[in-house]
């Protein structure tokens, strides 16, 4: 098994299934998308974001959160000067809350349906800020370039969305 080959793509999916389901929740006033699809790609984003994260502690770090640590602290050095490896407490952080979220939608789906579309922003807000900082400001080349593109795109289409929806609606455009 080539690790690196997995944890790429264990990521790329995760990031893409997070995408689709933000996105299926952007359209749904206007144009009627199955929730259970949404949910069913929200699932699959965090159970492929889960094995992103096992990957990486088997194939990088021998199941050694010091050494990830570490390896955290020497790339954000790289990247921004700073020695800092608490991003990886950041990924933890994500894991427990995208985990939660599916949980609580899978066990309890009324109430979730009934939350506060604030509550959808914050948490999409911090993976998209985190996915920003994985594409964007910690990669090079072409997957910089993509990242770039990604996010300007979602932009774009959130901005267009939000100006269309009628002004009572516009916290509504990210319910679940």
């Amino acid at each position: 098994m080539d690790g690196p080959l997995i944890t790429a793509w264990t990521i790329r999916i995760a990031l893409l299934a997070l995408l689709a389901s933000v996105l299926i929740g952007m359209i749904r006033p206007w144009w009627p998308v199955s929730v259970a699809a949404r949910r069913a790609l929200w699932t699959l984003g965090c159970v492929v974001f889960l094995s992103h994260i096992a990957a990486g502690m088997h194939f990088y770090h021998e199941w050694d959160h010091g050494q990830a640590y570490e390896d955290t602290a020497q790339q954000t050095y790289q990247t921004l000067g700073v020695r800092f490896g608490g991003g990886i407490y950041v990924n933890h952080l994500m894991a427990i809350v995208w985990g939660g979220d599916v949980l609580w939608w899978w066990i309890a789906p009324k109430a979730y349906a009934a939350r506060s579309p604030r509550w959808d922003q914050a948490i999409i807000g911090f993976f998209l800020f985190i996915a920003f900082n994985g594409l964007v400001v910690f990669k090079e080349g072409p997957l910089r370039i993509a990242g770039m593109i990604g996010f300007s795109g979602i932009a774009i289409i959130g901005l267009v969305l939000w100006l269309l929806a009628p002004t009572g609606r516009r916290l509504e455009t990210l319910e679940p």
